[in-house]
Order: C-alpha cells, then sequence, then structure tokens
C-alpha cells in the first residue's frame, strides 16, 4: 500500500480522544487496496499452497478472470452471495473478485448443522453459493433447495495443489472422496466447479470495472459466537475494514515486512481470519501460507515447508503442535499469538522454552478480539507484556472499564464491563435494531464503543485483564475439524426455554479428540422423570436450535446446582465434581 504507516502511527499516536482517527484515515476498497499492493509488488509471492508460489501479479490476474466469471453468473452490485470457504487460494480470490464487483459476501459455516444454516441463510435473499465442495452434501443441498439457491460453484480442496501425489494430496483427495456430493453430479446447469468459473471468466466478453468506494456499502457479513443466545449477524462496510488493515499496520510497524510469511489455517467466514490472517497481511506484502485441515502433528513439516513467521492461533493448537517429539527451526517466528480462549501461564512458559530451545527470540503472547471488531481488538506484542494481560488497545483504539451500578468509568485495578473504541467496528447486527443499540454505544463526543459483555480491569500501564466473571466461550471442533466456540450461556438459555426444565447449565470438559466437550447439567421440574427418554427429548429440541458442535455430549441430572459466594451457579466446581466422577 502507498500510506506511510510509520509517519501515520506517529501521528495517530498523538490522538487523546476516541473517534478522531476518523478525520484522519482515508480509505478505500477490500479489491483496490489488494491491487495497490500486487502491482506494487507484481513478483513479490502472495500464496504458498503446499509448494504451489503463486505471485501478486498471478493472484490478481485470476481476481479478474472471477470477477468475470461471476458477472456471467448475473452477479451485480449489492448482490448477496453467500460464501463459506476454508482457507485455500480460491477461497481469497473469491473473496476479493466479489468485492471487485460489489457484492455483498455473506460468510456462513457449512459445517454447522442444517437448521443451524438455513437461520443465518434467511437474513438475506440470495441465489448463488461459493464454497468447498465438501460442504455440498445432501443436508446442505436441501437447504440451498429450500431457500432458493440455485447456482452453485464448488471448490476443490486440491485446487492449485501441486499435481505430484504425496501425503497431503492423498490425504486431501481422501477427504474429498468421503464427504460432500460425488464429482459426477457437478456436470449441471446449475453446479460447477470453479475452474469452470475461470473459463467463463475468460471466454466471456465482460470485463467488470472495479466498483468506486463508498463508505456504508454492506461488504462483508460474518456471525457471532452466540454468546448471548443467538448468534448475531456483524455487517461490515468497507471503511470498517479498511480502517482495520490501517489500525493493523500501524500497531505492527517493525513486526511485518514484505516477504514474511504468515501460516494460516482457520476458515474463512471467521473475520480475524479472513481479515486479520488473509486481508491484513497481503495488503502488507506477506505471503500465505496456507493449510485449510491443519493437523497440529504437522507443525514442523509446515515450519519447514513454509519457513513461517506470523502465526496467530488457539492456544489448543500451540499445546498440541509442540508437543510433537521432533523440534523445529524457530528462528524465524516474529509474532506467535493466540486468541478464542485464555492463554494459561504453564503453557506460555513451555512455548516460550520451546521456542528459545529452538534458536527462536520471540514469545508466546496472547490477544483480544471480537467479531463485532472484525478481528483484533487489543495486542500483547510489546516488550515485556505483564503475564495474564490480553494487552493493550491497538495503535488508535481506546478502551475503558465501567462499573455496570454506577455506569462511570473504573479506576485501576477495578472491574467492570470493558468498552472498546475502534474505527474498525462493525456498522451493526442485521435487522437487530436493539442488539445494535446494546452493544454500539455514542459517547458524548458521538464516538462510538463496543460494549463487550466482558468483565474486565486495567492496570497502571493500561494492559487489560479478564475477571473471573468474563462471558465464557470454550473452543472445540465442529464435525468437520474445524475450530469454532462452544456459548455455554446460548445452550444455556436454550435448555431454559424447555418447559421441562427447572434449570440448566453448560459445562466443558478438556477432550482429547475436539479439544473441548459439552456436558449439559440439568434439573428437571417436578414429576418428570430423570431417564433416557427424557434426555433423548433435551437432545432433540436442542438439536433444531444450537449448532451441531454445541450439543452436550452428556446429559445429567442433578437435585440442587452448587452456588458461589454471590449465589451464582459454580460451574467451574461442576466441572471439578465431573471430573472427580462425582456428578455421574
Amino acid at each position: 500500500m502507498t500510506e506511510d504507516f510509520k509517519k501515520l502511527r506517529e501521528t495517530v499516536l498523538k490522538i487523546e480522544r476516541a473517534g478522531d482517527i476518523e478525520k484522519i484515515l482515508k480509505h478505500d476498497t477490500v479489491y483496490n487496496r489488494f491491487k495497490e499492493t500486487a502491482e506494487e509488488n507484481p513478483n513479490l509471492i502472495a500464496i504458498n499452497y503446499f509448494g504451489n508460489k503463486m505471485s501478486y501479479r498471478r493472484i490478481l490476474s485470476l481476481i479478474d478472470t472471477a470477477a468475470n466469471g461471476f458477472a456471467c453468473l448475473g452477479v451485480k452490485k449489492n448482490d448477496v452471495v453467500v460464501m463459506s470457504m476454508l482457507s485455500v487460494p480460491y477461497g481469497i480470490v473469491t473473496f476479493y473478485a466479489l468485492d471487485k464487483i460489489g457484492a455483498t459476501i455473506h460468510l456462513v459455516n457449512c459445517a454447522a448443522n442444517k437448521d443451524e444454516l438455513i437461520r443465518e441463510l434467511k437474513n438475506f435473499k440470495s441465489d448463488i453459493f461459493v464454497g468447498n465442495d465438501i460442504f455440498c452434501n445432501n443436508d446442505t443441498m436441501s437447504a440451498f433447495k429450500k431457500l432458493n439457491i440455485s447456482k452453485i460453484v464448488t471448490v476443490s480442496l486440491t485446487d492449485t495443489m501441486p499435481n505430484k501425489l504425496n501425503a497431503d494430496r492423498a490425504k486431501y483427495l481422501l477427504v474429498e472422496k468421503l464427504k460432500g456430493l460425488p464429482k459426477k453430479n457437478y456436470n449441471g446447469n446449475n453446479i460447477i466447479n470453479y475452474e469452470q468459473l475461470l473459463e467463463l471468466g475468460r471466454k466471456s466478453n465482460i470485463d467488470v470495472p472495479m466498483c468506486e468506494y463508498e463508505k456504508n456499502h454492506m461488504a462483508t457479513v460474518a456471525y457471532t459466537s452466540g454468546s448471548t443466545g443467538s448468534a448475531k449477524a456483524c455487517v461490515a462496510n468497507w471503511e470498517a475494514i479498511d480502517s482495520m488493515v490501517q489500525v493493523m499496520a500501524m500497531t505492527e510497524q517493525g513486526r511485518f515486512e514484505k516477504g514474511d510469511v504468515m501460516f494460516t489455517m482457520t476458515p474463512l467466514w471467521i473475520y480475524y481470519s479472513l481479515l486479520n490472517m488473509v486481508h491484513e497481511p497481503l495488503c502488507l506484502g506477506v505471503t500465505l501460507g496456507l493449510d485449510p485441515l491443519y493437523n497440529p502433528k504437522d507443525m514442523v513439516k509446515r515450519n519447514e515447508q513454509y519457513h513461517f513467521n506470523h502465526w496467530l492461533t488457539a492456544p489448543f493448537y500451540i499445546e498440541k503442535s509442540i508437543n510433537n517429539a521432533k523440534d523445529t527451526d524457530c528462528s524465524k517466528w516474529k509474532i506467535i499469538l493466540t486468541g478464542a480462549e485464555p492463554l494459561k501461564n504453564e503453557l506460555k512458559f513451555k512455548t516460550d522454552e520451546y521456542i528459545k530451545r529452538n534458536g527462536g527470540t520471540t514469545e508466546l503472547v496472547q490477544g483480544y478480539g471480537a467479531t463485532e471488531g472484525l478481528g483484533s481488538l487489543l495486542y500483547c506484542y510489546y516488550k515485556n507484556p505483564s503475564l495474564g494481560s490480553v494487552g493493550k488497545p491497538c495503535v488508535g483504539n481506546f478502551i475503558k472499564i465501567v462499573n455496570p451500578e454506577t455506569n462511570k468509568e473504573a479506576a485501576p485495578y477495578e472491574s467492570g464491563i470493558a468498552y472498546i473504541y475502534s474505527p474498525t467496528l462493525m456498522k451493526e447486527y442485521y435487522n437487530d435494531i436493539q442488539s445494535t443499540k446494546e452493544a454500539l454505544v455514542k459517547d458524548e463526543n458521538g464516538a462510538i464503543w463496543y460494549k463487550s459483555g466482558d468483565y474486565a480491569w486495567l492496570n497502571e500501564r493500561g494492559e487489560m485483564f479478564f475477571d473471573d466473571r468474563e462471558k465464557r466461550l470454550v473452543l472445540t471442533l465442529d464435525s468437520q475439524n474445524n475450530p469454532t466456540k462452544i456459548s455455554p450461556m446460548r445452550v444455556k438459555t436454550t435448555m431454559e426455554n424447555m418447559d421441562i426444565i427447572e434449570k440448566g447449565e453448560l459445562i466443558t470438559i478438556p477432550d482429547e479428540k475436539i479439544i473441548n466437550k459439552p456436558i449439559a447439567v440439568i434439573k428437571v421440574k417436578k414429576g418428570i422423570g430423570e431417564n433416557v427418554q427424557t434426555k433423548n427429548s433435551i437432545l432433540d429440541y436442542l438439536r433444531s436450535r444450537v449448532p451441531e458442535y454445541m450439543l452436550p455430549k452428556e446429559i445429567i441430572f442433578i437435585n440442587s446446582f452448587p452456588l458461589t459466594s454471590s449465589s451464582k451457579v459454580d460451574t467451574k466446581r461442576l466441572e471439578e465434581m465431573y471430573e472427580n466422577n462425582k456428578l455421574k
């Protein structure tokens, strides 16, 4: 990009009031931000996919061709296109191609259950879907049919992968054989593969012009984890997305350099992945090393294959990865950062020792973000971050802790609700005026703050620490082995809406296969039997109301719940009781 972010950072750091950064930043579309970098650095490698190194020039050419192909399918400005993609090259190409047209990209998780998918798809009228072919199973296709999504473009995990048969290619071929629709079903008018889409673009007489920047254009929609009872659709406009790129570029001055490699292995339907791990690094001339179905056993292999410098991931993947018996060269590692769930001190110390033992000088840190903020909001990769903190606000952002009883800003070390200002905040929760009003709060100067719902406190350095009462989101793996989050509050709220349940809680227990498994602890109403039939009724009720990965693996009946000193259910005690076989 053409901006001097070092100079811009110096200017922004002088800002003392939330909102003033919006008077300084200049903005552009998602597509044009990438295009600028590609034209400045045509021969730099943009994507390395298992050894296939694709230059910025090559990716830009594919984007323009794909945009022409989508135009041939009838996609126009402001049309909504559904996209469900793992971290594969054609997923990234699709993101920029649709943005060039000015379409709205509706990001959904097709690994969720059919009912959850239908609820999300109903938010917008759309007749076209672009996604990995492993998601095009019978349930997904029937959901598309029900909602009149008639044009389907499939992307294979092996698209752009080198043709040479090796362990990686064999693994992905097997996955595709076991999931989705048979390839023979793709030869219809309504289902085409990505190569056919590109061929349409090459042969067409259409040359899609770049859409002009509009501040409030609805560029993307992605979903929260449902921590308040239901998943919400977060709308991101061009201004917010472009602000995110600039905020992070200023924050990461001295960390990112052209030619660095970012290891990206999380799905593209998550803002943090799509924007922090794809769009921002690409706009800064960074190479993406991709692995859409990452297995922690492959960390050494991927490090030797990609020689990556940056890895944004979750504690589970760090722990499983460094447990490999074989060490690996960590001398090129710059930012190794975790999110999604709290980083335990024991894992941090273990990882730092592993990095140092293998020639590295960086340390494992954790950050903090939210779908409402399009990804990172706080960062920790500065000199001597305090142990246990989730960092300071990214450059241009502000944070305040508000006492919920007095509605006044809390003093250092005093707990309260975290409010965060950032120019990267979503525009709204789509079609949910009340929730938007509760989450996005305007101050006396007109700046809009995100009311996070997390209880936290600040130290004298301005670093944020979570309180024990933080909103609980717990990492797990869905049926496709993609990392996602369980919202105990969402499941609890849903359970307690069932007329046979007096009170319910969802606890989570560490699990070797899926990171954490959900367990429902329930007190049924008087006269309801504590039997298999009741358990099955509860599961049937939940199955159509929460994602598959949030369904309890066990249901345990209880007569009374242990309470904390403040008379709230002691979920930590319940988890201890389960692990000590006192709940069974």
